[in-house]
């Protein structure tokens, strides 16, 4: 099962890339910035939407369902940034590695994972299999934090 995950989780992490390259390959004239972005959805709507889109899919050692989401000011991607800014490259690999390699402790509907990084610190991921209805795909909550204690 575990061979299956990392097989879809690699060709997922495929198509964004190729995705990418082929965004980079546009010339400047037709590429979007973030800030036209912004302007184009500035309702409340598409950003309660935007909370909810998936940046990184990961699964944790008993094949647990954890997706990175964008997230808000309390949960996911934007959370971790806004409270501990970590680059991506070493966010994405820490937090795959804890869910892979880390100790888990269940704390109520949460479940803490911790592991130690290459440079001796401890990273913790702070993740839930709660499902909340706003997602509308079906998929747990997710990463709430992570970050290096």
């Amino acid at each position: 099962m575990r061979i299956k995950q990392k097989i879809v989780a690699g060709i997922v992490a495929a198509s964004f890339t190729s995705i990418g390259l082929l965004g980079a390959a546009a010339s400047p004239a037709q590429a979007v910035t973030a800030s036209q972005i912004h302007s184009i959805s500035s309702s409340a709507k598409d950003a309660t939407a935007n909370k909810w889109t998936i940046r990184n899919s990961f699964f944790g050692k008993d094949g647990e369902d954890v997706p990175l989401r964008n997230g808000d000011a309390y949960s996911g991607y934007k959370h971790i940034q806004d409270k501990h800014p970590i680059d991506d490259t070493s966010l994405i690999g820490w937090i795959d590695d804890t869910l892979e390699d880390g100790t888990y402790k269940k704390q109520g509907n949460k479940v803490v994972a911790r592991n130690r990084t290459a440079t001796g610190q401890m990273f913790r991921v702070v993740f839930t299999e709660r499902e909340d209805s706003e997602s509308k795909d079906g998929r747990p909550v997710g990463v709430i934090t992570a970050f290096l204690e």
